[in-house]
C-alpha cells in the first residue's frame, strides 16, 4: 500500500503558536512529495484566505478544506460551498445574540459579521483571517 494523500491540520499541528512554520524545510518536503505523486492537503476550522496565506505559492497547486468542511479547494478551484440558509443563519446568530459573554464573528464569502461590542481585533485578527472591518457588517447585541 502507497500513501496518496497527506492531510494536515494547521493550528498546533502543522503551524506552531507563533503562527509560522519552516517554510524552506516544507518546500523541500513538498517537492519530494510532488515527485512522488502525494496529494498535500490543508484541513482547518480556519478561513479559506488565512489558509492559503500560508501558502501563497502553492494556492493553486494543493488543496484547501477550510471552515471546518465548508469550503473546499482544489488547484485553486472551489469545489464544495456549503452553506446555512438564510433563515438557518438568522436563528443561529439570533441565539448567538443571547449570550451576553460572547464574542462571535459570522463567516461569508467575502464578509463577516460580528457583534457591534466585538473589538475590532476579532473582525481582523493579523488581516489574515477576515476581511477587513469595512467588510464587517456589526449587528447590535441589545
Amino acid at each position: 500500500m502507497s500513501v496518496k494523500v497527506i492531510v494536515t491540520d494547521m493550528d498546533g499541528t502543522f503551524i506552531n503558536d507563533a503562527k509560522t512554520y519552516n517554510q524552506p524545510r516544507f518546500m523541500a518536503q513538498y517537492q519530494e512529495l510532488k515527485k512522488r505523486g502525494i496529494k498535500f492537503v490543508v484541513a482547518s476550522g480556519n478561513q479559506y484566505y488565512q489558509l492559503i496565506s500560508f501558502f501563497p505559492e502553492l494556492k493553486d497547486e494543493i488543496s484547501f478544506v477550510a471552515e471546518n468542511g465548508a469550503l473546499v479547494y482544489e488547484h485553486g478551484k472551489q469545489l464544495f460551498h456549503g452553506e446555512l440558509t438564510r433563515h438557518e443563519s438568522r436563528i443561529v446568530i439570533g441565539e448567538l445574540l443571547k449570550d451576553k459573554q460572547l464574542n462571535f464573528v459570522a463567516c461569508r464569502s467575502a464578509k463577516c459579521i460580528c457583534q457591534r461590542k466585538c473589538p475590532r481585533s476579532i473582525c481582523r485578527t493579523d488581516g489574515k483571517t477576515l476581511p477587513s472591518p469595512e467588510t464587517c457588517k456589526r449587528l447590535s447585541g441589545d
